[in-house]
């Protein structure tokens, strides 16, 4: 297991790296507000994702447990959800209309080469279930690796060349047509995605009971990716595409933290699936993290003028947007801790609970941007409310994990206190 994660840190390293360089680039050729574009494309690409990933994970259960019937319905499942992805095309318009007002086709132009992308990009994440449901970290770790390799270089040189942010976009569809082939000959996975022969009425029946099956999991992923894609489309509406520029690159430098947290929880997800070992009694583990993490919070908040200097552009200019940082930095920091408790439920079967806490995280974030936008009407505002979410989902999350402990609750409160303090004397 310890080569496994290994060969999954690795390419998550060298990608983590190189979308740290990306983001001055794209601020220095694209613009703020070419990067709230941009940012406003990865928000509806990562809506669609809703289709499948609790589908995937289920997939991957039986895939492990070596049902040959799943072979049969790939195609289905892939033809059905490219259904669903087109039908949602006029909701995104209209959702676009309502965000941009008068630079709607902007927006629907966006939404359609990310509605694009993605059915490109989903043969290639049932390439990457079988790799993950065989265990075959390696060959998955090095298709990311290639893959991002890639992805980074087209948006870098594009940026460059042209500094167009459509133009940067349409690349980032097309190189998904190219990740299928990619993806086939290095994950080595005999299936069949495109076979229109398999396509029945019986397999169709199927693909839509294993969704009725998967329906708790796949509502828990919804609702945290609706959670961020909401901060995305409330910023933009409320402040603009700057606005959305300014938040959305502070967080993709920042969440380049979670390297040390998603490597895991892909690998561990599938070894707490067909493994009957315990962990509440390792709190020592979950206390271990929280140090950890509280030592990556005073790197960076030390490092913030070199970071906003010559990462961010130097785009963070108010004691708002220092808000914004710091508050951001926390939020980062808290799903990453919280990401190991809730792979854990997951592959414990504990989707009830899951979707109850998620729509519980969903709510209490609406209800706290409402009361601070109210107050404070800045960005930062609706970055604290979501801090406030998180923090209460880590802790739910985690108590659960340890079986009630209160200890953890007692110890997180306590250090998101001195983040806090550290963050107001270092940066106020």
């Amino acid at each position: 297991m310890v080569k496994k994660i290994l060969s999954v840190y690795s390419s998550n390293l060298i990608l983590g790296l190189l979308g740290i360089i990306t983001v001055p680039i794209l601020l220095n050729n694209i613009g703020t507000d070419g990067y709230g574009l941009f940012a406003l494309y990865l928000t509806i690409a990562s809506y669609f994702t809703v289709f499948e990933l609790g589908v995937l994970k289920h997939l991957i259960r039986l895939i492990g447990q070596k049902n040959n019937e799943v072979d049969k319905l790939i195609s289905n499942f892939y033809f059905v959800t490219t259904s669903m992805v087109i039908l949602c095309i006029p909701l995104i318009i209209f959702i676009m209309y309502f965000l941009l007002g008068e630079d709607w086709r902007k927006g629907a132009f966006i939404g359609i080469i990310a509605s694009i992308e993605y059915i490109f990009f989903l043969p290639t994440k049932i390439y990457s279930a079988y790799a993950r449901a065989h265990n075959n970290f390696e060959r998955l770790s090095l298709f990311n690796s290639i893959s991002g390799l890639i992805r980074y270089a087209l948006l870098i040189f594009s940026s460059l060349l042209t500094q167009n942010v459509y133009i940067l976009i349409v690349l980032m569809a097309i190189r998904r047509f190219f990740d299928v082939k990619l993806s086939r000959l290095i994950i080595k996975e005999n299936i069949e995605i495109f076979n229109m022969g398999s396509i029945n009425n019986y397999s169709i029946k199927k693909v839509i009971a294993i969704y009725k099956e998967s329906i708790l999991l796949s509502c828990t992923q919804a609702l945290q990716i609706n959670l961020n894609g909401m901060i995305s489309l409330i910023i933009s509406k409320l402040f603009g595409l700057h606005g959305l520029g300014i938040y959305r690159s502070t967080f993709d430098f920042l969440s380049k933290i979670w390297f040390f947290s998603n490597g895991l929880g892909m690998v561990v997800f599938s070894y707490f699936s067909s493994n009957s070992t315990e962990i509440n009694k390792n709190k020592k583990f979950i206390r271990i993290s929280w140090i950890f993490y509280t030592l990556i919070y005073v790197v960076f908040i030390f490092t913030y003028p070199w970071v906003n200097d010559y990462i961010l552009n130097g785009i963070l200019t108010t004691k708002e947007d220092i808000l914004l940082y710091v508050f951001m930095l926390i939020v980062v920091l808290l799903i990453a801790q919280g990401n190991l408790s809730y792979e854990y439920l997951q592959a414990k079967g504990n989707y009830k609970f899951l979707v109850k806490i998620s729509i519980i995280t969903n709510t209490s974030f609406i209800l706290f941007t409402f009361i601070a936008y109210y107050l404070s009407p800045y960005p930062f505002t609706v970055i604290l409310s979501w801090m406030i979410s998180i923090l209460i989902q880590t802790i739910i999350f985690e108590r659960k994990t340890l079986d009630g402990n209160n200890s953890i609750f007692i110890m997180s409160l306590i250090l998101i206190l001195v983040w806090l303090l550290i963050g107001n004397l270092k940066l106020m």
